[in-house]
């Protein structure tokens, strides 16, 4: 097979100009930025695969500094492991590092569902949000109870203010909307006010 060493689907030692042509569209990186993250992903996973542990490394380098104690690294790992392998093959490991900036609201706001929807089915349950919300919580320094600050009271009430009842699901188109019109939940999930 020499150097075109096929692992699994989407995850090869060379690329194509198909694949540069999809990931550009995907990540919005240019053709020079994919193949360098391309060599130097397989130079650090020669198997063509990125498992949890691996991940931890990157992300410690990438975190934001108020993500001291790497909580958000669950979710953050589950929304680019999107064939739930557990690991991260190199296109979902691109969009990992392309999505770190987002370019616009709505994309901002696309990540932030899919931090939440942790079971991968394309909505997000009062549980995953609430789950999603304690971890926020906690690096931003908030687990104050009695600043009505508390992770289920905080979901019920975004729910409530998106018109979902709480024994229903979230979808993302719903998210997004109810976010852009609702400055402080734009600004609760960081889209800015």
């Amino acid at each position: 097979m020499g150097n075109n060493a096929i692992l699994k689907a989407g995850t090869s030692k060379e690329l194509t100009s198909q694949d540069i042509a999809r990931l550009k569209r995907q990540s919005r990186l240019s053709e020079q930025e994919i193949r360098n993250l391309h060599e130097t992903f397989w130079n650090d996973f020669p198997t063509g695969r990125l498992d949890k542990k691996g991940f931890m490394k990157y992300y410690e380098d990438v975190k934001d500094d108020k993500d001291r104690t790497s909580i958000l690294c669950d979710h953050v790992f589950a929304v680019f492991d999107k064939n739930h392998d557990g690991t991260i093959d190199f296109s979902e490991f691109l969009l990992a590092v392309s999505v770190g900036t987002p370019h616009d609201l709505d994309s901002h706001l696309d990540y932030v569902f899919e931090m939440c929807d942790v079971s991968g089915d394309g909505k997000v349950d009062i549980n995953e949000l609430a789950t999603f919300l304690s971890a926020s919580l906690i690096i931003v320094g908030k687990t104050d109870e009695n600043d009505n600050l508390g992770p289920r009271k905080l979901a019920a009430d975004i729910f409530n203010t998106l018109g979902i009842s709480e024994d229903k699901k979230l979808v993302k188109v719903d998210f997004i909307k109810g976010c852009k019109r609702a400055p402080h939940l734009r600004e609760l999930f960081g889209g800015g006010k």
